[in-house]
């Protein structure tokens, strides 16, 4: 199962909607959904979308960014509060083991998932708490090799165990991309079942970083992964070339997609992101920057999840 972590933006969350309903995740595909905004409307849409289009994902109650973070009770209510909830609970571990453990006797939660950091102890017994509480039935580390200790404890529980890997590399102006050539970007779909993990989770094409709002782009750029020949997933960064003013974002993303549609149409690649991106390109329509970041988010996890059916 691929566990993609995603900030509960707009398009992201717009992102996860469709491919729910083109019915091109379910079963292979779970996110982690980290709720960075205070108004829940675009939570409540999606929840309802993924209930009728039977997709579960995770939704994490105690952020550690955005407007309502730390461990309240915000997004707890609002989760008790669906009359048709889809979403399944997902807690931050910091040294809060009462926290959770209280929240899921006071909510009846079950299914949870814990996230936590390559920081933490092996023996840390406010971890090992959390981790024996009968309704916790899954734990995400970040870069797990980084804690050989911690690994081999989990592995040795009756846990699922998924492994979370940062594998975005982000450049400090979106320019910098233009002489970037394509590069290896993710192996852990091949390999998370023979190294005893029972899932993986990445950013997607997103950094971790959680940056609020954001200007005016000097270059525009589609980050887009594929499949190589060895089934690795490699990235190409198609980037504008006239970046000297932040003027004419919409030539900047002609630019950008005249190459993305020719690269796709020249290796026959094709899914329900890569023909909505065609369809601007041949209409000449500029459909906003965060459009294109749903394309590109799509776009990934549809590449995961079609590797994941195609093995079975």
């Amino acid at each position: 199962m691929y566990y993609p972590f995603l900030r509960g933006r707009q398009f992201e969350l717009i992102a996860l909607r469709e491919l729910s309903q083109e019915n091109e995740i379910q079963g292979y595909v779970s996110s982690i959904i980290e709720p960075v905004k205070k108004s829940l409307n675009s939570l409540t849409l999606a929840n309802r979308i993924f209930f009728e289009t039977n997709q579960s994902n995770f939704l994490i109650l105690n952020p550690e960014v955005g407007e309502k973070k730390g461990d309240t009770e915000f997004y707890l209510e609002f989760l008790n509060g669906l009359e048709n909830c889809s979403f399944k609970p997902a807690f931050h571990f910091r040294r809060n083991s009462n926290y959770i453990r209280e929240k899921i006797e006071k909510y009846q939660l079950r299914d949870c998932l814990i996230i936590g950091t390559n920081e933490i102890q092996s023996t840390d017994q406010n971890f090992r708490e959390v981790i024996e509480i009968e309704s916790v039935r899954k734990v995400v580390i970040n870069d797990p090799d980084r804690n050989r200790d911690l690994k081999r404890y989990l592995q040795g529980q009756e846990i699922e165990f998924i492994r979370l890997d940062d594998l975005f590399e982000p450049e400090s102006r979106n320019s910098n991309f233009l002489p970037i050539v394509s590069h290896r970007f993710s192996e852990e779909h091949k390999y998370f079942l023979d190294d005893n993990y029972s899932g993986f989770s990445d950013y997607t094409i997103l950094s971790s970083d959680f940056i609020e709002g954001g200007s005016t782009p000097r270059a525009v750029v589609i980050h887009f992964t594929y499949m190589n020949n060895e089934n690795q997933i490699w990235i190409r960064h198609f980037t504008s070339n006239s970046n000297d003013t932040i003027a004419d974002v919409q030539g900047k993303f002609g630019e950008a997609a005249r190459k993305a549609v020719e690269y796709c149409r020249s290796h026959n690649l094709q899914n329900s992101a890569i023909i909505e991106l065609e369809d601007y390109f041949d209409q000449g329509h500029y459909p906003g920057l965060g459009m294109v970041k749903k394309i590109s988010i799509k776009n990934h996890i549809t590449l995961v999840a079609n590797y994941l059916r195609s093995i079975e």
